[in-house]
């Protein structure tokens, strides 16, 4: 299976935890390596949006391009990503609890330049992957 699936409980309420899960500049400071910036005009998110998480070591690194298909704070969003490097579709939902708010983020992992025959690489990197979006997710909702 090439899909990550985080589920995670956090204290704060769903708008809360929406608005930790999506200040793109936590994910630049949380994210190694890594830069995220919508594109101008842009200045925040919604339906449309595109934004790139730039991952580079000093000149080497590759940009992670992403649209926002669909945004119903502080509910659910569907984005999905476009780029030659990594595509694929991240799916994210905010529930509430009794006492804060369960997240779920869902994302498929395709890597575009892969010939067909090497495609099932793909489980293995969403496999990789997998732990760093976890930390990733449970340090934006902290």
């Amino acid at each position: 299976m090439r899909t990550i699936v985080v589920s995670v409980e956090t204290a704060h309420p769903p708008a809360e935890a929406w608005a930790r899960l999506w200040d793109l500049d936590r994910h630049t400071d949380v994210i190694p390596l890594t830069t995220v910036t919508p594109h101008p005009p842009a200045t925040r998110l919604g339906t449309g949006v595109c934004f790139t998480g730039r991952t580079a070591l000093g000149p080497l690194g590759f940009d992670d391009v992403m649209r926002v298909e669909t945004w119903a704070p502080p509910e659910s969003a569907t984005v999905v990503k476009v780029g030659r490097v990594v595509g694929g579709r991240i799916e994210v939902t905010v529930a509430p609890l009794r006492h804060g708010s369960r997240v779920v983020w869902r994302q498929t992992v395709q890597l575009p330049w892969l010939p067909a025959r090497l495609r099932w690489a793909e489980a293995l990197a969403a496999r990789v992957m997998a732990p760093g979006y976890r930390q990733v997710i449970r340090t934006l909702l902290a």
